[in-house]
């Protein structure tokens, strides 16, 4: 089987916010195929533009 062009396993990321931490991504999964198309979607502020950079 040939690799994915992309293959992240439990990515997280999170911001401090006042003394606290405020956690934006939590124990991603993501594989995605070399010639797959992909869509990232989701609500205001939930992560989108966190997980692409």
């Amino acid at each position: 089987m040939a690799m994915p062009f992309l293959d992240v396993r439990g990515l997280s990321k999170s911001y401090p916010m006042g003394g606290r931490t405020l956690p934006v991504l939590r124990d991603l999964d993501l594989t995605v195929e070399t010639g797959e198309m992909v869509a990232i979607m989701g609500a205001s502020g939930v992560g989108k533009s966190t997980l692409l950079q």
